[in-house]
């Protein structure tokens, strides 16, 4: 990537809203004119849900250090609190930045006008087509947008000698719900229906539009009708609404000429612009008509989206569907590339990889370390070896460990939030730029990896935890040594492994009973525990070790290369039995008795054979030993 390119973060919330989107993709693409990289932090919270701690954590990649300058949309971030979260953080970087569709105090910011420009609509609808029964359906009480608009509609009125009926109002809350309350009042109630309604957004006028359908009414025909926003669902709806949208690429030149200002030393002039939205007459209030032939080409455009999604979430369903032969994050990590559909980049928290110890999810984000688990350049198909790791260690503010070649291939990434039970366990990184790229379908693919992930990590768990209470059905409680089916299952495994050639040793604790008659049995379980340790270290990792009885123990040690292991193993237990009475702590001297046999496993009662072979020659060592060991010191 050229040094002298600039890496601009576009921040906010609630990516899946299409004039989020707009907005978005309108500034990438300014951004892209003047040679510029975008990197959009958001998320894909609804309005009206909470944002989780995965969600608003995401916002703390601001600090990069990779920036050089930040776009902010306050208007797309839902709640208060968190925004002003994001703009104290904003603030506190000392980095350029702008604020956009919002008037934030003491910042710079580019907004629309849009009192004047609903006014536009307003005037439209009064003053060209003059109805007799004019209803106006607002947006929420005491909000301000939905105050101001309907402040505009009673002005207009007043200047045009119309006076403001009460009746003829209703809050219609911004969306269907409410504003099928409202239509109900209209056409049920006491008043005479309308010739035209104005809505103070699409939303309300897309609704009024099948409402008004379904009674038999048409638009325009019957009722003339407008909206405000210029919202992208609107395309689909027939007919089309007279409304008002916002320009986004005037919003994004005169943004990046302020940032350009700003990263350049200088301070802009000005410190607000504001935009107009542009009228746009339509087919809603009769002022356009209905053309068959677009009608058509909207229900098939319409219909190549349908299936294209519905394609998509058959593959997602297909995705999550494999959770359930997956046992290891390995084999998650190959997976992912055969359902992503443009490049991605999967960053997790390392400590979620490890299942030894229980993790704390509200502290995942409290350090900057993180790995990259899955790189998918191919998309769609099967993981070359290069497309997936667990070894590539960075920070978290690297944002990616190799940013400045993802960035040398792709103009724009997107970042949103990997989480594990709400709580932030990483990131994924998308590339905006690539043909395959899609707001919906990267949403889908990141809520299944969120689900995939949480159920495999729990089904991990559960498989380590019902191993380990296996594992203590096999394990003696005192030496942590097997006992004996613990010893059977393993050589079991062993032998279904290959190996099959063994040196067997069987070991007896001396004088036991002497040990616990004179010191108590405290110091008779020192001493197993301590001679069990002794077994067991000599024997090596690839042993089996296991506690018989009260003082017996069976070692079967694998005959590597031909060479029996019996003399050096004799040898190392003899030092280390030494070593440990040399340390002079314990008032019992520790004794092993010992014998050997060669070892052929074909079945259980080959190796029962081997034992009673091994035991004869470990009752002759203790016999010596009585006759000449003191345990006492």
């Amino acid at each position: 990537m050229s040094n002298h390119q600039k890496i601009i973060g576009i921040v906010c919330a609630g990516i899946h809203d299409s004039g989020t989107q707009n907005t978005v993709m309108s500034l990438i693409h300014e951004a892209e004119k003047r040679r510029y990289k975008t990197i959009v932090i958001s998320n894909f919270t609804y309005y009206g849900i909470d944002y989780t701690h995965a969600e608003t954590e995401i916002f703390r990649l601001m600090d990069s250090p990779v920036f050089d300058g930040l776009i902010l949309m306050p208007e797309s971030i839902k709640s208060e609190q968190l925004w002003q979260k994001v703009l104290s953080h904003a603030k506190a970087l000392g980095k350029p930045f702008v604020c956009v569709d919002r008037d934030v105090p003491d910042c710079f910011c580019v907004t629309f006008s849009y009192g004047s420009s609903f006014e536009q609509v307003v005037r439209h609808m009064v003053e060209v087509h003059k109805p007799k029964r004019l209803n106006f359906i607002g947006g929420m009480e005491n909000n301000s947008f939905s105050e101001e608009r309907l402040n505009v509609f009673k002005k207009v009125l007043a200047e045009n000698g119309r006076k403001f009926e009460p009746e003829r109002f209703g809050y219609g809350q911004f969306w269907e719900g409410p504003t099928l309350e409202v239509l109900e009042r209209f056409y049920n109630g006491e008043t005479e229906p309308p010739d035209a309604i104005i809505c103070v957004n699409d939303s309300e006028a897309m609704t009024c539009i099948n409402f008004l359908r379904s009674r038999g009414i048409d638009v325009p025909k019957d009722v003339l009708l407008s909206g405000f926003d210029g919202i992208e669902e609107e395309k689909y709806m027939l007919p089309r609404l007279t409304t008002a949208a916002c320009e986004p690429d005037q919003l994004s030149r005169t943004s990046f000429d302020m940032l350009d200002e700003m990263m350049a030393g200088s301070t802009p002039k000005e410190r607000m612009t504001v935009i107009p939205y542009k009228l746009r007459v339509s087919q809603s209030c009769g002022c356009v008509p209905h053309a068959e032939a677009d009608k058509n080409s909207k229900l098939i455009e319409l219909f190549l989206l349908i299936k294209d999604g519905e394609r998509h979430e058959r593959k997602m369903f297909e995705y999550s569907s494999h959770i359930r032969e997956l046992n290891s994050y390995e084999q998650f990590a190959r997976m992912i590339p055969e359902y992503c559909e443009c490049p991605v980049w999967c960053c997790i928290d390392p400590r979620l990889l490890r299942d030894e110890q229980s993790d704390n999810t509200e502290e995942l984000f409290s350090t900057d370390d993180m790995v990259l688990f899955v790189q998918c350049e191919n998309c769609g198909g099967t993981a070359s070896p290069e497309t997936y790791t667990f070894d590539i260690p960075f920070s978290r503010k690297e944002i990616l460990p190799n940013l400045e070649n993802v960035l040398e291939k792709h103009s724009a990434l997107l970042i949103t939030p990997l989480s594990y039970q709400g709580n932030s366990m990483g990131h994924l990184v998308a590339a905006m730029d690539s043909k395959g790229f899609d707001f919906l379908f990267t949403q889908r693919l990141v809520s299944n990896t969120n689900e995939i992930f949480e159920t495999l990590k729990t089904k991990i768990r559960l498989q380590k935890a019902y191993a380990k209470v296996a594992d203590m059905h096999m394990r003696d409680p005192m030496t942590g040594i097997y006992n004996r089916r613990g010893f059977y299952m393993r050589m079991a495994e062993l032998t279904e492994s290959g190996i099959m050639n063994f040196a067997l040793f069987s070991i007896d604790l001396d004088k036991l009973k002497y040990i616990n008659d004179n010191f108590g049995h405290y110091a008779g379980d020192k001493a197993i525990i301590a001679a069990s340790k002794i077994i067991s270290s000599m024997a090596g990792n690839s042993a089996v070790c296991a506690r018989f009885g009260g003082d017996e123990f069976i070692v079967v040690i694998p005959v590597i290369d031909g060479i029996c292991p019996a003399k050096k193993y004799f040898k190392s237990i003899e030092e280390e039995t030494e070593k440990f009475n040399a340390t002079d702590k314990e008032p019992f001297r520790l004794s092993l008795s010992i014998g050997d046999a060669c070892l052929k496993v074909t079945d259980k009662e080959n190796i029962d054979l081997a034992m009673k072979a091994a035991d004869e020659k470990m009752y002759e060592c203790k016999r010596r030993h009585h006759a000449s060991s003191k345990y006492m010191k």
